[in-house]
């Protein structure tokens, strides 16, 4: 059996969106699980839209995700170049091999012609397919045409009353009818090559036998496969991805949230949850069990029972996700990763050890990486501020009552073994009647400016007795 080549073609007219990126997952699994390769190609022919910077943002992308590629720009190949814009020169020997054998012709249509056919069928209410006027065109035309200055482009010729039936991976055994289709344009007439054109010679020249991309290609499929039998290719095997979609069913845009990867980044995803929540979208783990790693998710990857339905982009789902793989991080990892949401503190005022903690005691709440950066503001500085709830913790009578108790007592606190101190303390204040949460919120309201946070004790311990103290003699009237 020939070895399975597949491969992800992105534009760099963006940053890599969350859609493509399933696209390069799902060919990352297909091809880790049949031991193939999977190639990135870069198609870059739209020189306008096309940047750099995007290429690099792709790279970077498709690299965070754990998606490395075995043959592509930056780390070469058998079958390179692999950016379209480096492969120009190959396209118009295709183009004229068609146009020697019939299948393909020049055509010296001017726009306004081909908008004056499709106002025609918009009259007569009918689906627009291209007139064929060109087809036959003499030399005699063709002169007069080019010293009429007109640089002519050239068409396939799609037969007519021909069925094209083929078995997608996902969809199942489609078919289209040639007569809907109409001839279409392979190489413009300023010498590009279009889409359909450069992606065929492109798969075809770089051994790419099994296509996994999004539905919206589907349409594009027809025409690709009688590019491929006139050149006497084989024809690669197709799979189509239904689309993800928003939670109100839209197109998932900027308006629902992130959508390119490197804003999920930014906003504290972790990559590893990403890749896995989106490998859920359009497929479901054999034993059920949705948390898996990259490798554990090709070994059990099946294209064959791919939804062929559109998916919902989950933002709900994909936080929760993104919290349980924050929780099962190693603490050193997770501080390290944290460390990007924390510049506008001084680090430098902890210890390790004391930063360690921190981050040990305010984990759990974390959906993303940056919700760090509102939830320890208390740990620096000599004082927090004080929210409204707080100040009417600190200022009641009780509260007062409590916290000159504890300035009385916190000399004799040793802080390595607070539980037990705070315990007694709280069992100390019931007796009298007070409530040990209102006993604890007094405390908390003094030293943090917050009635809600991480474990107390612990905040008590990275802080140290000084500052601690420091803080509850600030609020004491």
């Amino acid at each position: 059996m020939e070895d399975i080549r597949v491969r992800i073609a992105p534009s760099p007219s963006g940053n890599l969106h969350v859609g493509t990126a399933r696209t390069a997952l799902f060919n990352y699994l297909f091809a880790k699980k049949n031991n193939g390769k999977f190639v990135l190609r870069i198609e870059d022919t739209d020189l306008e839209r096309s940047n750099e910077a995007y290429t690099q943002n792709i790279f970077d992308s498709l690299k965070a995700l754990g998606l490395n590629w075995d043959e592509g720009p930056d780390v070469g190949g058998n079958y390179g170049p692999y950016k379209q814009s480096e492969r120009f020169d190959i396209y118009p020997k295709y183009a004229q091999m068609l146009v020697e054998k019939g299948y393909a012709y020049e055509c010296f249509c001017t726009q306004e012609e081909l908008e004056a056919e499709k106002e025609e069928s918009m009259r007569n209410k009918t689906a627009h397919v291209y007139s064929g006027r060109c087809r036959n065109l003499t030399e005699e035309q063709k002169a007069q045409f080019r010293a009429e200055g007109r640089k002519p482009s050239i068409r396939f010729h799609v037969p007519k009353g021909k069925e094209i039936v083929f078995n997608d991976m996902v969809k199942g055994e489609l078919k289209f009818k040639t007569d809907l289709i109409g001839d279409f344009v392979i190489m413009k007439s300023n010498g590009t090559p279009t889409y359909n054109f450069a992606v065929v010679i492109d798969d075809m020249l770089m051994k790419i036998n099994h296509i996994i991309r999004g539905e919206d290609h589907i349409s594009n499929t027809p025409k690709q496969i009688l590019i491929y039998e006139a050149l006497g290719a084989e024809v690669p095997t197709f799979g189509h991805l239904g689309m993800i979609l928003a939670p109100d069913r839209s197109k998932l845009s900027k308006r629902h949230g992130a959508t390119a990867v490197s804003e999920f980044v930014e906003k504290g995803y972790l990559t590893e949850a990403l890749v896995n929540f989106v490998a859920l979208l359009g497929w479901s783990p054999s034993d059920g069990n949705e948390i898996k790693t990259v490798d554990e998710i090709a070994q059990d990857f099946r294209i064959h029972e791919v939804s062929s339905s559109n998916s919902v982009f989950e933002y709900d789902k994909l936080n929760w996700m993104n919290g349980q793989y924050i929780k099962k991080l190693d603490l050193k990892v997770l501080a390290e990763k944290l460390k990007p949401y924390l510049t506008k503190y001084d680090l430098n005022e902890l210890t390790e050890e004391q930063y360690l903690k921190m981050v040990e005691i305010t984990r759990e709440p974390l959906t993303l990486l940056s919700d760090i950066t509102d939830d320890v503001p208390y740990f620096f500085g000599e004082y927090p501020e004080i929210d409204d709830e707080a100040r009417a913790h600190i200022d009641s009578e009780i509260g007062q009552m409590v916290l000159k108790d504890v300035m009385s007592k916190i000399d004799g606190w040793d802080f390595n073994n607070l539980h037990q101190i705070l315990e007694d303390f709280r069992t100390y204040f019931k007796e009298q009647g007070i409530k040990a949460k209102i006993t604890m919120w007094a405390v908390r309201a003094a030293v943090t400016g917050r009635t809600r946070g991480a474990d107390m004790c612990g905040i008590m311990e990275v802080l140290g007795k000084d500052k601690v103290k420091k803080r509850i003699q600030a609020v004491i009237k």
